[in-house]
């Protein structure tokens, strides 16, 4: 099982690290390509998704643990309760 921990410990930190890189550093980079487009920005995708793809996630996350808040606690709270807060 530690084996496994680390694998996800290096996934999670290689994702962070490109991420940086890619919102931090590849705007400020000026790349004389003359007229080419330089191959590191073919690495990565178009700036315009560094925000939209983590706000997509962070919704999609959020909806999710409501969904499964409300679908475990419906029991707990009762029918009234939850009727009301729109579970």
């Amino acid at each position: 099982m530690a084996i496994l921990g680390q694998l996800v410990l290096a996934a999670t930190f290689s994702l962070f690290a490109y991420y940086v890189f890619w919102v931090a550093v590849l705007p400020f980079m000026v790349i004389d390509s003359s007229g080419e487009e330089s191959w590191i920005y073919s690495l990565f995708p178009p700036i315009q998704f560094a925000f939209l793809l983590p706000a997509i996630f962070g919704v999609v996350l959020v909806g999710g643990l409501s969904i499964f808040s409300c679908y475990h606690l419906r029991e707990h709270l009762g029918t009234h309760i939850v009727g009301t807060v729109g579970c």
